[in-house]
């Protein structure tokens, strides 16, 4: 995908909000602009002195500054950038994190995001394009329990309403982005093995949109057989090649593996706990496709889904859909190692919310320039950076006072970022990391500062 659009940066999303006094405009827009340069440093050090931190922080307690306002707008942004990028399908890629916020034992309201962890678990909704381009925020919600989850057990769970579950936000959230999405642009709703529950996949069908998920219940069918021993009765109808993106935290090399797939379609009942109001049974179209030859444990991926499968390229497309899950783990990745999420400090829970709202855009915008340099040779660098950045960047890389006249390529910029942030180039590195990205940007833009100073921009 190229993009002949400027890709707005967070600051540029939120420009729309307006409270009805030009301060606090001008509090949020400086403040946003400042996260956005200094995604490592604290709201003091990214806001240039205690003065403008203290206005920013004045802002998250003034009444007429709501969460809701730059949620908005930061959604509208996303809408726009999947209107304006002629795409006829979107991938929905939902997933659920928890913020640590352990060491924050002053914060007024904060709960567990887990078991002994005090925190924020949050949910959130990524819009990408089909070969997994970030295009912005669609959804994300919040949720700090007020004591340490208490276990239950089997007949407690099966008691439970849908509405009374903590998987009840896969519903939500379905809901809400689908609401968002542009007309005549159809949407693929992708999830890991929390979203394996009959509720969403009748919401999921009931408003018409498709869907990939990983298995993991195996299902009793309308014919009394159990959905993922069918499945794996099936024989295999072929072999495929899959490209397995790098995993970084395994320190496993992307690599291309041969993998047999076989599919059918199965009828499933509805389970006995689910309310009758939804429908008796379900069809789905389920996927297997198992690494071939594997030096160590296979790599084995079980998926349902309603596209239709009657070939192999059907079969591809949904695996090639549910690879790009994968990017929302690498948002979440640069959310808390490179915006440093996890070191928010706020007198209240209802305080951090916001200021992990925004990081989270800023993530995004960080994640989608590392991916758009990698797979684009005619994309412009002016599609992310301003023309002052663009031009002061070339002449740190390339130790010149004279910059060109012309954007050259964003791959080229990213290259620059990358050594900036000290890229080693060695054999086993791969392409430029989203880590010396962003650290590439946080010593761009403390150059502009610099600049700016001396007033040559």
């Amino acid at each position: 995908m190229t993009m002949e659009k400027k890709y707005n940066k967070p600051s540029e999303d939120f420009a729309g909000i307006k409270f009805g006094d030009k301060r606090l405009d001008k509090r949020l827009k400086k403040a946003v602009e400042g996260m956005e340069e200094q995604t490592q440093s604290s709201i003091l050090s990214s806001c240039g002195n205690k003065h403008d931190a203290k206005a920013f922080y004045a802002l998250l307690g003034n009444e007429k500054f709501t969460i809701e306002q730059i949620e908005r707008e930061a959604y509208k942004g996303t809408s726009q950038r999947i209107g304006n990028s002629g795409i006829r399908r979107v991938l929905l890629a939902q997933d659920t994190c928890d913020i640590n916020l352990n060491g924050h034992k002053k914060t007024e309201e904060l709960g567990y995001c887990s078991e002994h962890v005090r925190g924020v678990k949050m949910h959130s909704c990524v819009a990408l394009t089909t070969t997994g381009m970030p295009l912005g925020l669609l959804s994300q919600q919040y949720e700090t329990r007020a004591a340490k989850k208490i276990a239950l057990n089997h007949e407690e769970k099966a008691k439970r309403r849908i509405e009374e579950k903590e998987s009840y936000r896969w519903l939500e959230t379905t809901r809400k982005t689908l609401e968002r999405v542009p007309e005549g642009v159809e949407s693929v709703v992708i999830c890991d093995r929390e979203g394996d529950f009959y509720e969403l996949y009748a919401e999921m069908m009931s408003l018409g949109t498709l869907f990939v998920v990983r298995l993991t219940q195996d299902r009793t069918t309308i014919d009394g057989e159990r959905s993922i021993r069918q499945l794996r009765r099936t024989v295999a109808c072929g072999e495929v090649e899959v490209a397995i993106p790098r995993d970084s935290r395994k320190n496993i090399p992307a690599r291309t593996v041969k993998m047999e797939v076989a599919f059918c379609s199965v009828s499933v009942a509805r389970p006995k706990r689910v309310k009758s109001d939804l429908p008796a049974s379900l069809t789905l179209n389920l996927v297997r496709i198992t690494e071939i030859n594997a030096s160590g444990e296979p790599i084995e991926w079980l998926l349902a889904t309603n596209l239709p499968i009657s070939t192999d390229d059907d079969v591809m497309e949904v695996v090639g859909y549910y690879v790009q899950r994968w990017k929302i783990e690498q948002f979440h990745h640069v959310l808390k190692s490179g915006c440093q999420a996890e070191k928010i400090q706020q007198r209240t829970y209802e305080r951090i919310k916001p200021v992990l709202f925004i990081y989270s855009v800023i993530a995004v915008f960080i994640l989608a320039l590392t991916l758009m340099a990698r797979s684009s040779d005619v994309t412009t660098c002016d599609v992310f950076l301003d023309e002052n950045e663009w031009k002061i960047l070339y002449c740190l890389i390339n130790r010149t006072k004279k910059p060109p006249d012309i954007p050259y390529s964003l791959k080229t910029a990213v290259a620059y970022l990358g050594e900036l942030g000290s890229f080693r180039h060695a054999p086993s590195d791969g392409d430029y990391g989203v880590m010396s990205i962003w650290l590439g940007l946080f010593k761009l833009f403390n150059a502009l500062d610099v600049v700016r100073l001396m007033g040559q921009v």
